[in-house]
């Protein structure tokens, strides 16, 4: 088991009240709130960093939206699935 360490986090009254509410609604504790919290947020930061490193490289290549990218992947999944003839 991986050792867990601890930390000391500050919270205003308006959040702390919002958490407890969050973890008495939900029956989790507030270090398993705050951790997924924590784990979604470091992601996000996460993706929009990378985004924004590949982001250059996807306008040279014409990809100037979230919808261009959509509309291409889309496409790759249609691809990527096996094709069944009807008659079978």
């Amino acid at each position: 088991m991986k050792t867990k360490s601890a930390i000391t986090v500050r919270l205003d009254a308006d959040l702390q009240k919002r958490l407890d509410r969050i973890c008495k609604g939900s029956g989790r504790t507030r270090s398993d709130v705050i951790r997924e919290a924590l784990r979604r947020q470091l992601s996000l930061i996460q993706f929009e960093q990378l985004r924004r490193r590949v982001m250059p490289f996807a306008e040279a290549r014409g990809y100037l939206t979230d919808e261009d990218v959509t509309v291409v992947m889309q496409g790759l999944g249609r691809e990527a699935r096996p094709r069944y003839n009807s008659a079978s």
